[in-house]
């Protein structure tokens, strides 16, 4: 009766009105809506909140509420037929800002932080002091923020001018971290220049911030530096093993 390609029995059977070529009011003829898979009787088919005329005059599909699969609805997708309006190499829906390719601002784009599993939208994942593009550059590690786990961060090491990416950076067979807590210095293997390494003197007991005035260092038990208090060194050795356990 309403010319609209659907016989009125089967009309009356789906639902639809025999008399009312579109029966739902979205602007689409019935037979064209069973023709092409959306509901006669349902101005919304996909219920993405735009009618099924609209979608189709606008070219995204009325059965699919996301016509370009970038996981936003067709409703609040910037561009519901393009799933990457930034070509980012990031979809839309899990962009962080589909304004930019670099949402953190770091240097570092977005399709790379996730790839890389650092947080697009700082530019410091691991809050070490050093931005993600800063650790690519190093070679650090951007989601650790001591990336050679002596004890010391990445930033502090930089500062310092030891190595982030070395836990020992003068090879002396002591951490960074542990110079740092026995007083040496973790740029210079052999701090108190005696000819020993500073490994070695705290393997043997002797003091590694002190020379006897000759060839070799005083035993703990005599030591007398100035630089170290006597009576200190041999508590520092002593809480040397207590370190590395708590690094380990």
């Amino acid at each position: 009766s309403d010319d609209d390609g659907i016989n009125d029995g089967d009309e009356i059977f789906g639902g639809s009105d025999p008399n009312d070529s579109d029966s739902d009011d979205d602007g689409i003829n019935d037979g064209d809506e069973i023709f092409g898979g959306s509901d006669p009787i349902d101005s919304d088919s996909d219920d993405d909140g735009i009618n099924d005329g609209d979608e189709v005059a606008n070219g995204t599909d009325p059965t699919d509420n996301d016509s370009d699969d970038d996981g936003l609805d067709d409703a609040i997708d910037d561009d519901p037929l393009d799933p990457d309006v930034d070509d980012d190499g990031v979809l839309d829906g899990i962009d962080p800002d589909n304004s930019t390719d670099d949402a953190d601002g770091d240097g570092v784009t977005d399709a790379d932080e996730l790839e890389n599993g650092t947080d697009p939208t700082s530019p410091d994942s691991d809050e070490d002091g050093l931005t993600d593009s800063e650790e690519r550059d190093l070679g650090t590690d951007p989601n650790s923020s001591d990336s050679d786990e002596d004890g010391i961060s990445d930033a502090d090491e930089i500062e310092n001018g030891t190595k982030p990416t070395d836990a020992d950076s003068d090879d002396d067979r002591l951490t960074d971290g542990e110079e740092a807590e026995i007083g040496t210095d973790p740029n210079n293997s052999d701090t108190d220049g005696d000819g020993l390494s500073d490994g070695k003197e705290v393997d043997e007991g002797t003091d590694p911030l002190a020379v006897d005035g000759g060839d070799e260092d005083k035993e703990v038990g005599s030591c007398s530096s100035s630089s170290t208090p006597a009576g200190l060194w041999p508590m520092l050795l002593m809480a040397l093993p207590f370190f590395r356990r708590n690094r380990e």
